[in-house]
């Protein structure tokens, strides 16, 4: 019989304060899993792959913890768990993807929740209703591709105004931001060029104006950098990528205030329907059980490339936070505890480039970051083609530039590839 759950929301409260006094490498394989309140004496949470929570009475149901899948499951809170320790954030919730965690964020601060209200009522709320009150959101010129087409493609059909800034001129977001700024969505480092930008310099400039700061942290990790510690209202993460380290399942998350993502939990991720499944979920309790000693392989390997590409003669310059070279590279050894797997760099031309990355061996061609095997991506020609060549000259991709995610394999036989590929 499911747990009563003032019952079970004490037991939480105090499993998460025998998390919070492990250190961070404990908590990485403890929170959420030890104990785990539905099967204390199972040393891994189970798979609770089901629709909904069944009840003898409707007493019984009143009194359970669970319902439905959509919103509450046990393997999937596990999860929720874990993410809101390493964070440090009062709590999480999980969902089906890195974009749909951006989504149900942002529509958590975009739109006021209605509710009774009668259709003509509803009406008063629309922008095109209050034109001298059309909200807006500040966002980096560099910007996660498929983040960039929701803020400038659906976002203005619904009144919001996208305003594009480059955020690493504090005093050009000064500028931006103003008393109908609904947030400003910080992405560091950011994808692809691997800017990082100040999230406490951007977050007291949100708040200054009574705006909020949404963070995504997919890059950094909880291991490299803890945004809601440097002021941040809500941090987003793609479990995809780094967090889940193994390339076999999709998922997202949001990290907050408890009232806030209990808000996105029952009213936004059930209207939105973005929800993860239970395999899912499972498999990234797996994968992030080394995700401090990935993040440290990647860190170290990446920096040694990162050098090695910046005196390569066919390469014409390199983004990598842990280089002296990087523009921002004193921001990134304030809020980074190292420099990540993520580098940047361009070549002297298109016919190179072309070359280039049909050259490499071990190094694989492929879409997405964060995983054991390293991939290589032609920025312009991949994520970049769903946007237009304004749109990339805006966000600074350019017919030259590669995205490298750096994955656990030697570093002898990574310089090796890129060099033979490079040199042919």
């Amino acid at each position: 019989m499911p747990e009563d759950g003032s019952l079970a929301k004490k037991q939480r409260e105090e499993n998460r304060k025998k998390w919070d006094e492990l250190s961070f490498e404990t908590r990485i394989l403890r929170a959420g899993e030890d104990p785990f309140p539905e099967t204390i004496n199972s040393l891994r949470p189970p798979i609770y792959q089901t629709k909904s929570f069944a009840y003898s009475s409707l007493t019984e149901l009143a009194e359970g913890r669970y319902s439905y899948t959509r919103t509450e499951n046990p393997t999937l809170y596990a999860l929720d768990d874990k993410l809101a320790a390493l964070h440090g954030g009062e709590a999480a919730v999980t969902v089906a993807s890195g974009m749909a965690a951006v989504h149900v964020a942002c529509s958590s601060y975009l739109q006021t929740r209605l509710e009774r209200k009668s259709p003509d009522h509803v009406k008063k709320y629309m922008p095109q209703n209050n034109p001298e009150r059309v909200p807006n959101i500040v966002f980096h010129t560099n910007q996660y591709t498929g983040t960039f087409r929701l803020f400038t493609k659906l976002y203005p059909q619904i009144g919001v105004e996208p305003r594009i800034i480059d955020m690493t001129d504090l005093s050009a977001v000064e500028a931006a931001v103003d008393d109908n700024t609904k947030f400003v969505f910080v992405e560091t480092p950011a994808n692809p060029n691997v800017d990082v930008l100040d999230i406490q310099a951007l977050a007291e400039i949100a708040h200054s104006r009574n705006a909020k700061c949404i963070v995504d942290n997919t890059f950094a990790s909880p291991v490299l950098t803890r945004p809601l510690e440097w002021g941040a209202d809500l941090v987003v993460e793609s479990l995809t990528k780094f967090i889940n380290g193994h390339g076999d399942s999709l998922g997202g998350v949001v990290v907050g205030p408890e009232k806030q993502i209990q808000n996105i939990r029952y009213f936004w991720l059930e209207l939105q329907g973005a929800v993860m499944s239970p395999f899912n979920a499972w498999l990234i309790l797996r994968g992030m059980r080394t995700l401090n000693l990935r993040m440290e392989r990647h860190s170290a390997t990446a920096l040694q490339l990162a050098s090695f590409l910046e005196h390569h003669p066919r390469v014409t310059s390199v983004m990598y936070p842990g280089l002296e070279s990087h523009p921002h590279h004193d921001v990134a050894k304030k809020q980074m505890s190292a420099f990540g797997g993520m580098i940047g760099f361009e070549v002297a031309s298109e016919e190179v480039a072309l070359k280039f990355i049909d050259r490499l061996k071990l190094i694989k061609v492929g879409v997405s970051l964060g995983d054991t095997t390293s991939l290589m991506q032609y920025t312009a020609l991949m994520t970049g083609v769903t946007i237009s060549p304004r749109e990339r000259r805006v966000m600074r991709v350019s017919n030259t530039q590669f995205r490298f995610s750096v994955g656990l394999e030697a570093f002898e036989d990574l310089r090796r590839d890129l060099d033979q590929a490079l040199s042919a």
